[in-house]
Formats: C-alpha cells, structure tokens, sequence
C-alpha cells in the first residue's frame, strides 16, 4: 500500500511538472515570435514611443544603425552627417536604438567605402544608410550585407543593388530650377560659366543635366566655361578667381552647390556679381540678406537637394527593421527651396557652415513614401520643423 501511495503522489508532481514545463515552453514560444531587427538580432518591446501612420505602435528596440559616407569635403555632406547624428541621438534617448555609427570615407573614392561597409557587416550592425560613391561598384559589397540579414538603404548618391531600398533628391528638377532662375535673371541673354559639383557621382552628373536642359532653352545664352567646384564654396572660389583672367564679361553663374564661393571670386576681383541661385548655405543666405538691406529690390533666391533625407533615410531603415510593408523600390524626395518670404525663418536655422535641412519625424518620411507609391511625385510634403543647426 504505501508502495501504491508513493507512486500516486509521484505520479501528481510529475503532471504538475509537466503543465509547468507547457507553461514555459508557450511563453518562450511568445518571446520568441517578437521580431528583430538584422543580423545583429534586437529585441523589440512594444512601447508608447512616438507612433506611425497606419495604426502601428513605434517599437523600443536593440538596433545599430550606421552611415556609411563616402565623401565629407562640402558643408552639404557634413550637414547630413550633423542631421543623421541628431535623429540617431534622438532615437537612441527614446530607446528605439541602441547605438549607431558614422562612417565617413575622405576620397569619395569606392575601392574605401567598400572596404567601410565590409566592416560594419562584421560589427553586425542592424542597417547601412549610404551615401555611395558609385552607383555600381558598391553593389556585390551591399548584396553581402543584404544576404547578412541587414537592412541598406542608399540616399543622394544611390547605388543601384537590387536589394537595398532608395531614397533620391529631385536632383535633375534642382539642376533645372537652377538654371532657368539664372538664365531668367539675364534677361535670357548674355554669357554663363558653369561650375560642376562632385564629378564623378551620380547627382553631379543628373544636377548638371538639369542645369543643361533649362539653359539650352535660351538661344541667347552662351556658357564660356566649364570649372570644377566640388560643390564647396572654398574651392569654388579659388577655382573662379583661377579663371576669371581669361574669360570675357560673366552675367550669370550656375553651380550647383557652390554659388557665394563663385560671387566672392567676382568680388575679390572687383567685377559685377553675376545672377546666380543662392544654395542654402548659412553664408549664402545672409549674403542675401545683406544684399537685400543695401537694395530691397534685389532678386535671388535659393534652393539645393535637401540633406536632412539622412533622417528620412533613417526612418526607413526603422520601418524595415520593425516588420512595416515597405516596397523596395526608388522614392523620390523634395527640394528644399527658400523665397524672401521663408528667408527669416530659415535664416534663424542655418548657421554658417551648414546647409538647411528638413528634420524628417517617421510620420513624415510615411506620407513622402505613400505619395511616391499614389504617383505624386511632383507636389510632394515637406516636413514642419526645420532642423536647427545651431
């Protein structure tokens, strides 16, 4: 009997244990359903954080996100860099990221950004926002980190694997807006000296088409030279200052990114500021300020492709890593164009040695995403809050 008793009570503990180890096993089945983001796993908790159009709740999460940048000599490139700091750090004090990482290349140069990005494919980090300096010779480099279970997304300078999802400027309808200003500040006549950006990347080549197209609606319009400014206002300037000796009369200049460096060459050398588009630098745009105050009637405006596309970049990267249905595919993004009415305001933003910029939130880059997939494309949002640089 007292046999019979023991194996009873045994019996009674051993399916006690058994539910128990049922128990464990469906709740470590829940954890294990959370999702994570990349290679470098990360757990994701639900949290009240922020929020996201379609009803999806921001996610806390154990997330590296880096940037990989190929080039870092023009106050645009250091302006995306200073935006993609500013939204990391926002997101990693809100907990959505553990960490990130800012690579920056100083040649512009593939063979090093390659060998940047294979780096940071070891480190394990979760996604890749790059600004790539070719738009092919990149891609077997961004398919190893896709096929590692990270997520890339490519911006300004696009690179063209399949795999990673892209985000692009209105780069061409920049280079045309540009150079339609100028050549209608000439009175559609006169002759024009070009200076062209970062030779050799893919927006220089579509910003310097634009330009082309809308000058070659001017008959009268006549370009009398060809320099290369890398899109800095420094080295534009010494550039123009190099050349002007032997160019006849200037009524226009169209730059691409360089402009005060192009009129500070005509000043220095005691001629008449030529007609340009201003380029949102912080120094352009209180030179025309400046300008403005000598003569109210003064004309300019300014625009240039839009660096806070880092934080959009950013963003995109978070939808992915947190299971959102995003299409891999091309979306195009808006310029950033300021008329004496914005002048103030932008003023106060941009501080010398850098460039105005968009702070893009999630919901932001959301709708941008949603009208490129509706097919607008042409009137596209523009975020509320400009990114203080100050």
């Amino acid at each position: 009997m007292r046999q019979r008793t023991v194996d009873h009570g045994r019996s009674r503990w051993a399916i006690l244990l058994a539910g128990v180890v049922v128990m464990l096993a469906l709740a470590v089945a829940g954890c294990g359903s959370t999702k994570s983001g990349g290679s470098g796993g990360g757990s994701a908790s639900t949290g009240t954080v922020g929020g996201s159009s379609g009803g999806s709740t921001t996610k806390k999460g154990n997330y590296t996100i880096a940037l990989s940048n190929s080039f870092l000599g023009n106050t645009w490139r250091q302006t995306m860099v200073k935006v993609f700091e500013r939204t990391a750090q926002q997101a990693q004090r809100q907990g959505l990221i553990k960490a990130y990482k800012v690579e920056n290349t100083s040649d512009n140069t593939a063979t090093e950004q390659i060998a940047q990005i294979k780096s940071l494919i070891l480190q394990h980090v979760n996604a890749i926002l790059i600004d790539a300096a070719s738009p092919s010779s990149l891609n077997p480099t961004i398919q190893q980190a896709c096929s590692a279970g990270i997520t890339v997304v490519v911006f300004d300078s696009l690179a063209t694997a399949p795999c990673a999802y892209k985000l692009e400027d209105s780069i061409f309808q920049y280079g045309y807006d540009e150079g339609h200003f100028v050549a209608k500040a000439m009175g559609g006549k006169g002759t024009v000296l070009m200076v062209r950006g970062v030779v050799g990347s893919a927006p220089e080549a579509a910003i310097h088409a634009g330009q082309l197209k809308a000058l070659h609606q001017f008959p009268h319009i006549k370009v009398v030279g060809n320099l290369i400014g890398q899109a800095s206002d420094s080295v534009t300037q010494q550039a123009v200052a190099g050349a002007l000796s032997s160019l006849p009369p200037i009524q226009g200049v169209v730059t691409g990114g360089s402009s005060l460096g192009a009129v500070q060459a005509f000043q220095s050398a005691g001629r008449p500021i030529p007609a340009v588009a201003f380029d949102n630098s912080g120094e352009g745009l209180r030179f025309w300020a400046n300008e403005l105050k000598k003569n109210p009637k003064y004309s300019a405006v300014s625009l240039r492709t839009e660096p806070g596309q880092a934080s959009a970049a950013f963003w995109l990267a978070m939808d992915v890593l947190q299971g959102q249905k995003v299409k891999n595919r091309i979306y195009t993004f808006p310029n950033l164009i300021i008329t004496r009415k914005t002048l103030p305001m932008w003023l106060k933003a941009t501080p010398d040695g850098s460039v105005a910029a968009w702070l893009w939130t999630r919901e932001e880059t959301q709708k941008v995403i949603e009208d490129n997939l509706n097919g607008n494309t042409k009137n596209l949002p523009h975020p509320a809050t400009p990114a203080n640089l100050g």
